[in-house]
């Protein structure tokens, strides 16, 4: 069965870093895998993400991705930055030794959070993929040796800038254990049994007992129900059953009741009955006491009449009867009992087998509704990503740009000796490979103009413009692309305004050394 737990993190950086593990995966957890029949040479990559996928984003980029995302909508300055959720497979559904079940894991889980956060089932409507940035990464480490997905959400909404916020934890965590339910279900795996609510528990109680750690709710409902079966079997009252077993019992009103006691870590705990389940509020535990009265009455009220009734030999008679017919009961109940077993052994074996083979049909299925599924995700995936690609095609080659600022500073740098032949290096383009982009040439412009008004040499030069072609470009082009023009710009004139400085302070002590040494000629 596969189970989910949820929390907030602070960084997103550092929930996608643990979560990607870039030459982190350990060699214990590769000799253990080996070890137990899993290929080796499935585990080339020593990263722990063994699969990784995303929505809406490059899961081995998402970093930058989505830092970009909450920067351009809030500044980046939210306090909770991501949302992460570990979903987990026990080794009956899924064989961790198995390089194909990985795939598997990792779909389950992109399936999982594309519908908990806002997808559509229907793949041909625009909302099939939420407005959320999702990275999933599959794990196969871990203390336990079970399959598991690092789900990673960034909270800023791509639609809207908003973030993503619920009122109430618990309720939103019981939703996506449904629809993780309801996913599992489709890829054929178990899942797990309805929880009654005559119990409740938190996500922190499930959580500690997820662990096998200590509960103490959990270690007070089991003395609860010592004492209620205690009571049921002797004539005494619930709080001689309890305090006996260290709990003291206080009703308050007409409907309060709570329970306190001391825990195995030495701690005093105190909990109403609400808190603990139906089973254990004021109002069942009256009625179960006063049912178990009831019977003993009637008990009692029955031997009465019987005594009434019948003389004492006739009773003499019938209680050996009864005795006899009793002893003769128990014994055909033991026999009965080691039938019973037997055939329930059988039976039992028989619900194994057929639970065998349909998981095995349901599998199958599953594995042709996946296939079939993941051809027409990758489909409209690639037409989605051929349109996004489209969009950008106006710049071919950032590289290219910063190949040539790279260039206009290895320039500046061979110059840097004398300021004059520095500032021609880093302001002008002669001498470079010309680019046919006007994108790029505008954006070398732009660089030449803020190093020459930073080194104070353009005051003669009139006032800056683009040339006609650098102008229509920049007018077709996105705002994404004038931001990074703009950024790279300012980068590249930041660092070459730094060079000619340094070339000038250097010329300034070439000049001071060229008069100390003259000084000392003269003086000689």
């Amino acid at each position: 069965m596969a189970t989910v737990k949820m929390n907030r993190a602070k960084s997103a950086a550092a929930a996608i870093s643990y979560a990607l593990g870039p030459n982190r995966m350990k060699q214990e957890t590769k000799d253990w895998l080996i070890k137990h029949g899993c290929p080796p040479g499935a585990l080339k990559n020593n990263d722990r993400a063994v699969v990784r996928s995303g929505i809406n984003i490059s899961p081995t980029y998402a970093n930058a991705e989505m830092k970009a995302v909450r920067q351009h909508a809030n500044g980046d300055t939210i306090k909770n930055q991501a949302i992460r959720i570990i979903q987990s497979f026990s080794a009956d559904d899924l064989d961790i030794t198995n390089p194909e079940n990985w795939q598997i894991c990792n779909e389950i889980g992109y399936e999982f959070a594309r519908r908990a956060f806002g997808g559509v089932d229907d793949e041909r409507k625009e909302g099939y993929y939420p407005p959320y940035q999702i990275a999933v990464y599959t794990h196969v480490d871990g203390k336990g040796h079970k399959l598991h997905n690092h789900i990673i959400v960034n909270k800023t909404n791509l639609h809207d800038s908003k973030q993503w916020t619920v009122d109430n934890l618990d309720q939103e965590w019981r939703s996506f254990r449904e629809i993780n339910d309801s996913v599992c279900r489709e890829y054929g795996l178990k899942i797990t049994q309805e929880r009654s609510k005559k119990v409740k528990k938190t996500i922190s109680e499930r959580e500690l007992e997820m662990k096998g750690q200590y509960v103490w709710k959990s270690d007070l409902r089991a003395r609860i129900d010592d004492a209620l079966a205690e009571i049921k079997k002797k004539n005494i009252s619930l709080e001689d059953a309890l305090k006996a077993r260290g709990v003291d019992v206080r009703r308050r009103g007409e409907n309060g009741i709570s329970y306190a006691f001391v825990d195995q870590e030495g701690k005093k705990r105190i909990s109403r009955g609400q808190r603990l389940g139906t089973i254990y509020e004021r109002k069942s535990v009256d009625e179960y006491e006063e049912g178990i009265k009831r019977q003993r009455e009637q008990a009692q009220e029955r031997a009465r009449e019987a005594a009434r009734s019948v003389r004492f030999e006739s009773r003499r008679q019938a209680i050996n009867a009864v005795q006899k017919h009793q002893q003769y009961v128990e014994r055909s109940i033991g026999n009965a009992g080691e039938r019973i077993e037997r055939v329930g052994a059988r039976k039992q074996a028989i619900i194994a087998l057929v639970r065998s083979l349909q998981q095995a049909v349901d599998r199958s299925i599953a594995l042709m509704k996946r296939l079939r599924a993941d051809f027409e995700r990758r489909k409209a995936e690639m037409k989605r990503f051929q349109g996004e690609i489209q969009k950008l095609d106006s710049i071919k080659s950032y590289q290219d740009l910063e190949k040539q600022m790279r260039l206009a500073a290895k320039v500046a740098e061979q110059s840097k000796k004398t300021a004059p032949k520095a500032i021609v290096a880093v302001t002008l383009r002669d001498g470079l490979p010309n680019s046919s982009n006007q994108l790029i040439a505008a954006t070398a412009d732009m660089t030449r103009y803020l190093v020459m008004v930073d080194q104070g040499v353009w005051s003669d030069r009139g006032q800056f413009e683009f040339s006609d072609p650098e102008k229509k470009a920049l007018e077709k082009a996105t705002p994404e692309q004038l931001k990074k023009v703009n950024g790279i710009a300012k980068r590249q004139a930041k660092r070459l305004s730094g060079i000619v400085d340094d070339a000038v302070e250097q010329q300034k002590k070439n000049a001071e050394r060229l008069r100390a040494n003259q000084g000392k000629r003269y003086r000689r």
